[in-house]
């Protein structure tokens, strides 16, 4: 099984490459950064690239480059401790308030390091929807868009995972290792197996049947 990667800077081609990546025997998503070469996922330029893998039923699988901030976070590798997961939640932002998701709401967009900052800003965001004029063609609240997204489980802390779980709901969760890096997993299946208060069928869910679910297996 394997993830397309698609030449977004140049949505009409990413377009072509996608119809002709979808043919191929194990295509299952889409891998794509959370911005491009620094634009945001809301970009209208985008929109045809998100309505085509909605058409094929391809999930796309986020990840963060090049990550906000980069200049002040050259030491203490704070541009992975701090910089990835802060991208995750420009992304997840930028889809929600961008009306990415509204317009295609069978698309399924899987968040990386369990949605980075986005589930803890949540109620920020809903907050500012009812306070910011930026924010008045917001129709609904932003943790309405929970359940729109995937999240893997790559937390690093047992109960900052079972948290997300119990935020979002044990079916939008998917087992994640980070691997080959160092910031990895070297047990993806023991953290989710030692989770305390997590029921065997949510486990099962966790371990393989939402990705089975997401990726048409």
């Amino acid at each position: 099984l394997g993830l397309a990667t698609l030449p977004m800077q140049a949505p009409d081609l990413a377009v072509k490459e996608l119809d002709r990546a979808a043919k191929l025997p194990g295509i299952r998503g889409v891998y794509m950064g959370t911005h491009v070469m620094g634009k945001n996922l809301d970009e209208e330029a985008f929109r045809p690239v998100y309505a085509r893998c909605e058409a094929l039923g391809l999930a796309i699988f986020l990840h963060p480059l090049n990550p906000v901030g980069a200049d002040r976070m050259r030491k203490y590798h704070l541009r992975n401790l701090i910089g990835n997961p802060t991208d995750n939640a420009i992304a997840a932002a930028s889809l929600i308030f961008g009306g990415v998701m509204d317009a295609f709401p069978k698309l399924d967009v899987v968040l990386p390091h369990s949605g980075g900052t986005m589930p803890a800003l949540i109620g920020r965001w809903d907050h500012g929807t009812t306070v910011r004029a930026e924010l008045k063609h917001m129709t609904k609240p932003p943790s309405t868009y929970l359940r729109r997204f995937h999240y893997d489980t790559i937390t690093h802390q047992d109960w900052i995972l079972k948290n997300l779980i119990e935020q979002v709901g044990a079916d939008r969760v998917v087992m994640g290792s980070d691997c080959p890096a160092d910031m990895s997993y070297t047990h993806p299946v023991d953290v989710v197996e030692r989770l305390k208060g997590v029921s065997a069928d949510d486990r099962e869910l966790i371990l393989g049947g939402n990705a089975a679910r997401l990726l048409k297996l």
